[in-house]
């Protein structure tokens, strides 16, 4: 077994805030740094940036990218007597967009998203069962001509784009309800973008009784299905095609699959790996269990993405199953060996896994290449419970590969130490920063 070495730093404390740090190369090859600060579960009320042009040696000033000023959320809709919010990232811009060689034109994508009542709809989401968040997912491009058009992907007949004159018209709120969780260029030519999709939708698209599959919650949760942006060169336009929808029922994911991340293996298989929830919420009306494990599922194509397989529980080449709480994780492809990993929280005892919880240790673990499942004897921790401690969260973290070291540098802010929850007002976190060296 390669072994890796791994190092880490605690960056700084804060005693009343997350604050998250990421880092990436912009187009000029300079490395950037953005800095989060959280106040409250799930939001990010202020953003720094700051740039180097030496790879880290030195650093500029830090620039604000938004900040929540006098309590008012930099979301919520002016003069909306509801207090909704959207937060939109669904406009054509030069600085996201990626330039098409087969067409000329220069492509992006994006989301938006509507909060119905602000946070007090986030908070009645969760208490209630309320169905309160709306997406869309947008793609966009600009012709030779500097002409730009931008379309929403669409499942359904009569969707409409946001009108400020009318912030809840059923036909915007209700139609073609999804996001986009990663686009990446293909070979061929083509866009694949992995939209995540409502449960209900997807159940129409699959043609499936949406009240026997997943008759809890389904406009709450939700499904994958894979769009396939492909240039007509006689049109000289865009075409969209769909996967099937890729999907669990409620008795074996109480939250449908969510945050997907697919990556292609050096046989060509593309392998989709998804989130899932064991929770038990009365306000869901969920159909889990006591006895429901808690995985991390997985499907796959040998088409190119056009096709994929029925879910399954990801598992070892052990035949061991990935037992995981709901929580994110990322691939990441070395550089240095062009080996594939998989770095999340996969936990031994899954008798504990309780939705969300725990994420008490993080790991690293290569993949395999041929059929998409993880080599057990790979398996490296990164970081989990210290001395002292009963109890940390290791999620949420952000990846970066080195360009003159060629290391992986991992950032993770730790957060809910010793059960004091950030739910509860315990907002004291540390961050951390991560790295992994390769051997040859």
């Amino acid at each position: 077994m390669a072994q890796l070495k791994i190092t880490s730093r605690m960056r700084e404390a804060f005693p009343d805030r997350e604050v998250d740090f990421h880092r990436s190369y912009d187009a000029k090859g300079n490395l950037t740094e953005t800095r989060l600060t959280m106040t409250e579960t799930d939001y990010f009320s202020g953003a720094w940036s700051r740039v180097s042009p030496d790879n880290g040696r030195t650093w500029g000033e830090w620039v604000k990218q938004f900040e929540d000023e006098g309590g008012v959320r930099r979301n919520a809709l002016p003069d909306n007597e509801f207090g909704d919010e959207w937060e939109d990232n669904s406009d054509y811009s030069d600085a996201k967009a990626r330039y098409h060689e087969p067409s000329g034109c220069y492509v992006a994508f994006g989301t938006d998203f509507y909060l119905m009542n602000g946070r007090k709809g986030y908070d009645a989401y969760w208490e209630k069962g309320e169905d309160n968040f709306r997406g869309h997912a947008y793609y966009s491009f600009k012709r030779p001509d500097g002409t730009i058009v931008k379309r929403m992907f669409e499942f359904e007949e009569g969707g409409v784009f946001f009108d400020p004159k009318n912030t809840r018209n059923p036909a915007f709120l209700d139609k073609n309800r999804a996001s986009i969780s990663q686009t990446q260029l293909l070979p061929d030519g083509d866009f694949l973008c992995v939209l995540t999709v409502n449960m209900r939708l997807c159940c129409k698209l699959a043609g499936v009784d949406v009240n026997t599959f997943f008759p809890s919650c389904p406009d709450l949760h939700v499904g994958e299905v894979m769009a396939r942006i492909h240039w007509n060169p006689e049109k000289e336009d865009f075409e969209v095609t769909y996967s099937n929808p890729v999907m669990v029922s409620d008795l074996q994911s109480s939250r449908g699959l969510t945050e997907p991340v697919l990556t292609t293996l050096k046989s060509g298989r593309m392998l989709l790996v998804c989130r899932g929830s064991n929770c038990m919420e009365k306000a869901w009306n969920t159909r889990t269990t006591p006895g429901t494990p808690g995985f991390k599922w997985h499907s796959y194509s040998d088409d190119g993405g056009r096709t994929f397989t029925p879910v399954m529980p990801w598992h070892f080449d052990t035949r061991e199953v990935v037992y995981s709480a709901g929580s994110m994780f990322s691939f990441f492809r070395s550089t240095k060996n062009g080996k594939l990993y998989w770095i999340g929280n996969i936990i031994n005892e899954p008798w504990k896994i309780d939705g969300n919880d725990p994420r008490n240790i993080l790991q690293i673990c290569e993949v395999d290449e041929t059929y998409g499942y993880l080599i057990k004897d790979t398996l490296t921790v990164i970081d989990t419970i210290r001395d002292g401690q009963t109890d940390v969260e290791l999620s949420n973290f952000g990846l970066l590969e080195n360009r003159e070291t060629l290391e992986l540098e991992l950032r993770c802010t730790k957060i809910d130490f010793n059960g004091d929850r950030q739910e509860a007002g315990q907002l004291y976190s540390e961050a951390w920063e991560y790295f992994i060296e390769f051997e040859d």
